[in-house]
C-alpha cells in the first residue's frame, strides 16, 4: 500500500512568522518592501514552515482583494502571491495567516463593533486606545471573513491557513447583533451579572462559547471544502485568560494543531508544551514567541542562548518552534535578526531526524483541567464590567503544580477533556481546584481510580456541575471518602499533621503546622478514610481589624478536628482529598510536601530517577516502531549563560523492555549504561544546554 504523505505540520520543526501590522498613511510605509529579500532572510534562518501574511490586525490586505481594502503603498502589487511563489521555489512549506481583527472593517462598519458592558467600542479600551477594531462574531462581519477567506484558499496555493486573534476580546459583546441573537434562542434579555452558580448565568457563557466554536468550524469547513488536504489551525493562546475569551474544548477541537505565542520562561514553556502535546488532533504541536523579549520592543533581541532554550525546549517536548518578527514601517528585515535564528537552528537541525510524530510521551503524573473551570468565583454577583480584577485562580493553580513536579524531576503531562480515555495511561492524576465539573469527567475519574489509579483532588472540585448548580455533596464524594460541610471564614489557615504522619510534614507539626494562604473546605470523613492531617486555625479571623494576635502575622491557636488532607481507598485506586490549597503554594517547603504526598499514593517506582539540579527537565518519549526510547535533558536556567552541570546520573525505568544499547544524538556515540533494579543508568559528564539520548531495546 502506497504510505500517504504527512501534512506539512507533521514533518516541519522551525517555524517563522514575520508581524507586518502597518498602516498606510505614509507614503514610506512598505515603500521599500522586496518579497525576494523577504525570503532571503527566512533562508538565512533554516525555516521550512513560513507563515506569511494575507493581512493584519488593522484589516488591510497584502493581496489585491476584491473583497476590504488593499494596503495602499504596495501600488496594488500582490505581495502575498509573490512570497508563496518565492517560498515554494525553496522548499518551504507555507501556511497564510489571517488576522481576524480589522481596525478598517471596524471603522468602515460601526455597526459591525464590539460593545462591551459599558458601551464602549475595542478601539476604546484594547491596550493602545485607537489602535485595535475588532468586530462582533454575531455581525455580518463574520460573512466578510468567510468571503475573504474563499478568495484566497481559491486564489493561492499553499499548505495551511491559521488565524490569529480569534476570541472574544478580553470581555463580554452587548452590541445589537449579540442581543438580537441571544433573544431569538432564548427568549431572553443579555444578562449583565456574572454568577457561576446562577444557571441563566451560566448558560450564556455556554452559548458565547458555543457560538465562537460554531464560527470557527465554519471557517475550518470553509477552507477544507476549497482545498481538500490543507491544515487549518487557530490562536489558542487566550485560553490562559479564561472564561471571558471563550476558548474551549471544542473551538480547539476545530484546530488541526495546537499553536500559540507565549513569552514567559522555562516553566511556563514546559507547562504549554505539554497542554499542546496532548491538545493537538495532529502530531507535533507549534511553540511561538517573539525573537524580541516583547512584541512591543521592536529592536532589542533576545540572547542566542535564550533563543536556543527555547528551541531546544520545543524539540525536547516533539513539537515545533515558532519565531516572531516583526517588519520595518519601511518593509525592511534586520538581516541580523536572521542571522541569529540561522545560528540557533543549526543548534536545532542535526536532532531532527531522531524526532517522530507519533511519538509517545511518558509520564508520572498527568494534571488534569477543564475550560469550563477558567472561572473565579469571587465574581459572583459583580456586573460583567467589574468582573476579573482578581485573575484566574486556576491559571496560577496548574503553571504552579507544573513548577513544582518540574523542580523535583516528577515527570507530567497536562489533561482536557480530550484526554478522559487516557487517564489510565499515567499512574497518578492531580486535580487542582476544579470549580466545574460534569458527569463524563465524574464518571471517568470514578472508573479510573476504581482500575487502580491514583488521585490527588483540592478543595471544592465537584461540588459545581458546568451548568452551574450547586451540589448537597461532592459528586466525587464517594471516591473521595468524605462529604462536604462547609467552607473556613478564615482565609489564613493552617494544616496539622495527625499522628503518626508527621513524617509526611517535617518539620511541620502540630504545635507549629504547615501555613496554607486560604481558606479550606470543611469536611467530614467517611469510615473507610484515614486523616493524615486537621485544620487549625488562627486565633481571630483575620479579617478582623481590631482583634488579632499578633500584629503582622496570623498565628496558628485553634486546633480542629476537621480533616485538611484525607487518605482514601476506593476501589483498586487510592485518593488523597485535599481541602485547602497546598499546591497553590509557592514556596519551597510547600512543594516539598505536595511531592511527598503523591509520593505516599504513587503505584510504582518513577519513571526517571535524576540527581540534576532544579533548572534541569528531562523527557521520555516511546518510539515503538523504532524500539527507541529517546531521552532530551533540557538545562535551562533563569540566567543565561547556562552554568554547566557536571557529572549527573539519570535512570530510566524499562518496564519490561530488554535494553540493547544507549546512543548520545545526533552523533550516534555509544555510552555505558548499567542495568539495575528495572533501571537503565547512565551518566552525563557535562550538560550545557541541551542533550538527546536514544536507548534501542527489544
Amino acid at each position: 500500500m502506497k504510505h500517504m504523505k504527512r501534512p506539512w505540520c507533521e514533518t516541519r520543526y522551525r517555524g517563522n512568522l514575520v508581524d507586518m501590522h502597518i498602516p498606510d498613511w505614509n507614503s514610506k510605509f512598505l515603500s521599500e518592501f522586496d518579497s525576494k529579500t523577504y525570503v532571503d532572510m527566512l533562508e538565512k534562518a533554516h525555516v521550512n514552515a513560513a507563515y506569511l501574511y494575507a493581512s493584519s490586525c488593522l484589516g488591510i490586505c497584502y493581496w489585491p482583494t476584491k473583497v476590504g481594502h488593499q494596503h495602499n503603498r504596495i501600488k496594488g502589487r500582490d505581495i502575498l502571491g509573490e512570497r508563496i511563489h518565492e517560498c515554494h521555489r525553496r522548499g518551504m512549506d507555507v501556511i497564510v495567516y489571517h488576522n481576524w481583527w480589522s481596525k478598517w472593517a471596524y471603522d468602515a462598519h460601526p455597526d459591525w463593533r464590539f460593545v462591551t458592558a459599558k458601551g464602549e467600542n475595542t478601539a476604546d479600551y484594547l491596550w493602545t486606545p485607537g489602535h485595535y477594531g475588532v468586530c462582533c462574531f454575531n455581525s455580518p462581519y463574520s460573512d466578510f471573513l468567510i468571503a475573504q477567506i474563499e478568495e484566497l484558499c481559491a486564489g493561492y496555493a499553499f499548505e495551511g491557513l491559521w488565524i490569529d486573534m480569534i476570541f472574544w476580546p478580553y470581555t463580554v459583546c452587548y452590541c445589537s447583533h449579540c442581543r438580537r441573537r441571544y433573544h431569538e434562542e432564548t427568549g431572553k434579555d443579555l444578562p449583565k451579572i456574572v454568577n457561576w452558580e446562577n444557571p441563566e448565568w451560566v448558560a450564556f457563557q455556554r452559548r458565547r462559547e458555543a457560538w465562537l466554536a460554531d464560527y470557527v468550524g465554519r471557517i475550518t469547513a470553509t477552507a477544507r471544502r476549497l482545498k481538500p488536504g490543507i491544515t487549518v489551525g487557530y490562536q489558542f493562546a487566550a485560553w490562559s485568560l479564561g472564561w471571558i475569551c471563550g476558548v474551549g474544548s471544542k473551538f480547539c477541537a476545530h484546530s488541526d494543531y495546537a499553536s500559540g505565542d507565549f513569552y514567559g520562561g522555562a516553566a511556563e514553556q514546559s507547562f504549554v508544551c505539554k497542554l499542546f502535546m496532548h491538545l493537538t488532533e495532529k502530531p507535533l504541536f507549534e511553540f511561538m514567541t517573539s525573537r524580541c523579549p516583547d512584541l512591543n520592543d521592536h529592536t532589542t533581541m533576545k540572547s542566542r542562548e535564550l533563543l536556543a532554550a527555547q528551541a531546544y525546549s520545543a524539540l525536547a517536548h516533539n513539537g515545533r518552534i515558532f519565531f516572531i518578527d516583526a517588519i520595518d514601517p519601511v518593509g525592511t528585515l534586520n538581516p541580523n535578526v536572521f542571522d541569529e535564528l540561522g545560528a540557533v537552528a543549526e543548534k536545532t537541525m542535526p536532532y531532527e531526524p531522531f524526532l517522530t510524530p507519533d511519538a509517545k510521551p511518558l509520564a508520572d503524573v498527568g494534571i488534569y483541567f477543564n475550560f469550563e473551570s477558567m472561572i473565579n468565583p469571587k465574581d459572583n454577583g459583580k456586573p460583567v464590567a467589574a468582573a476579573g480584577a482578581a485573575g484566574v485562580p486556576l491559571t496560577a493553580a496548574i503553571t504552579n503544580i507544573a513548577r513544582t513536579l518540574m523542580q523535583g524531576h516528577v515527570s507530567y503531562g497536562v489533561l482536557t477533556p480530550k484526554n478522559l480515555n487516557k487517564l489510565h495511561e499515567f499512574p497518578i492524576i492531580v486535580l487542582p481546584e476544579l470549580f466545574m465539573i460534569d458527569a463524563s469527567e465524574a464518571d471517568a475519574l470514578r472508573n479510573y481510580v476504581q482500575q487502580g489509579g491514583c488521585l490527588y483532588a483540592t478543595r471544592s472540585t465537584s461540588l459545581l456541575t458546568k451548568d452551574g448548580v450547586k451540589q448537597a455533596d461532592f459528586l466525587l464524594a464517594d471516591v473521595f471518602g468524605i462529604s462536604w460541610t462547609g467552607e473556613t471564614v478564615e482565609e489564613v489557615t493552617y494544616m496539622a499533621p495527625t499522628p503518626g504522619n508527621e513524617g509526611l510534614f517535617a518539620p511541620y507539626t502540630a504545635k507549629h503546622p504547615l501555613t496554607i494562604k486560604g481558606a479550606q473546605m470543611k469536611v467530614k470523613a467517611r469510615d473507610s478514610a484515614h486523616v493524615l492531617a486537621t485544620i487549625t486555625l488562627p486565633y481571630t479571623d483575620p479579617k478582623d481589624p481590631l482583634k488579632f494576635s499578633s500584629a503582622i502575622s496570623n498565628p496558628n491557636g485553634i486546633p480542629t478536628s476537621d480533616p485538611a488532607i484525607v487518605l482514601n481507598q476506593y476501589g483498586k485506586g487510592k485518593v488523597l482529598y485535599v481541602a485547602g490549597c497546598l499546591d497553590c503554594m509557592e514556596h519551597d517547603a510547600h512543594r516539598t510536601i505536595f511531592r511527598r504526598l503523591l509520593d505516599t499514593i504513587a503505584p510504582q517506582q518513577p519513571r526517571l530517577k535524576t540527581d540534576v539540579p532544579k533548572s534541569v527537565e528531562a523527557l521520555v518519549f516511546d518510539q515503538a516502531a523504532e524500539k527507541r526510547l529517546i531521552m532530551s535533558v533540557l538545562n535551562f536556567q533563569a540566567d543565561l549563560p547556562n552554568i554547566p552541570v557536571i557529572g549527573a546520573r539519570i535512570a530510566v525505568r524499562l518496564d519490561g523492555r530488554r535494553p540493547l544499547k544507549l546512543l548520545r544524538f545526533p552523533e550516534n556515540t555509544a555510552v555505558k549504561f548499567m542495568q539495575r533494579n528495572g533501571y537503565a543508568e547512565f551518566e552525563i559528564p557535562r550538560i550545557d544546554t541541551f542533550l538527546m539520548f536514544g536507548l534501542l531495546y527489544e
